[in-house]
């Protein structure tokens, strides 16, 4: 375990960049370097720390966000398929200063989104922005059937 990194957790969590939950969750990650491969799954990180998957893959995205944290996923050959398994982590060490206050509101209220989240969440919307526009362009086809209808009703 790499103390610089487990220092830099602490830095992290003390600027308030990371919640107890998520420096819970590095800190125990760190454990499991074995010769430089680190590969726990999410649900055994959980039960270590006693919280819930969702709330380790949360504290990864937040690592990752701060820099702390790179991720590769493995795959073993099972017959003729090859099936994912857990991660592959690298822990690293950032240059950069430590930057207090580097969490989103959400994420300080518990509800942690990556900034990765957030920008397909913008793009979605500005998404909808532009097929809402689109139908708007296009010609009532309820009133002119109504229209057809009262006309059609008015001759006989």
């Amino acid at each position: 375990m790499p103390a610089s990194w487990t220092t830099r957790v602490w830095q992290e969590f003390r600027a308030g960049n990371l919640t107890r939950g998520y420096r819970d969750v590095l800190l125990t990650l760190a454990t499991y370097g074995h010769g430089g491969s680190i590969h726990p799954s999410h649900e055994t990180l959980a039960e270590r720390v006693n919280c819930h998957a969702s709330t380790v893959l949360r504290a990864l995205q937040a690592a990752r966000d701060l820099g702390l944290v790179r991720w590769s996923e493995r795959r073993v050959r099972a017959a003729w398929r090859s099936l994912r398994t857990s991660n592959r982590y690298r822990l690293i060490v950032p240059k950069e200063p430590v930057t207090p206050g580097q969490r989103t509101n959400q994420q300080s209220a518990g509800g942690g989104e990556s900034k990765f989240k957030k920008e397909a969440r913008e793009g979605s919307r500005a998404a909808l922005a532009a097929m809402l526009a689109g139908a708007a362009r296009l010609p009532d086809l309820l009133a002119a059937r109504r229209q057809a209808w009262e006309g059609g009703r008015a001759r006989v």
